[in-house]
């Protein structure tokens, strides 16, 4: 499971940087192929490797890890009134402006 998570992640991130896998490899120093092979699930990177995908693509390394985007509507929508239960008058504002100019 976390292999392709972590495999998942680095492919949309990266993409989403509008890096090409020879762009990324060149960043962290791997051959491309290798790049393929995570994204793939084939491999898994060390310690070392994932600390250079994070500076090299700036996200925190949770962001590597993380399984936020699996959350239902439901349970996202559980999770932001549990948010908005905590804001004060302010944020809640902010919050309610952000929210508009989204939709």
């Amino acid at each position: 499971m976390i292999k392709q998570k972590f495999a998942s992640n680095l492919r949309k991130i990266r993409k989403s940087r509008k890096l090409t896998q020879e762009q990324l490899a060149e960043l962290v120093g791997v051959d491309f192929r290798y790049i393929s092979f995570l994204e793939n699930a084939k491999s898994f990177p060390s310690c070392e490797l994932i600390e250079k995908f994070s500076e090299a693509l700036h996200v925190n390394y949770s962001d590597l890890f993380s399984t936020e985007d699996e959350l239902s509507k439901k349970e996202l929508e559980s999770r932001l009134i549990d948010i908005i239960k905590l804001l004060n008058q302010k944020d809640l504002n902010t919050l309610y402006k952000i929210a508009k100019y989204i939709i």
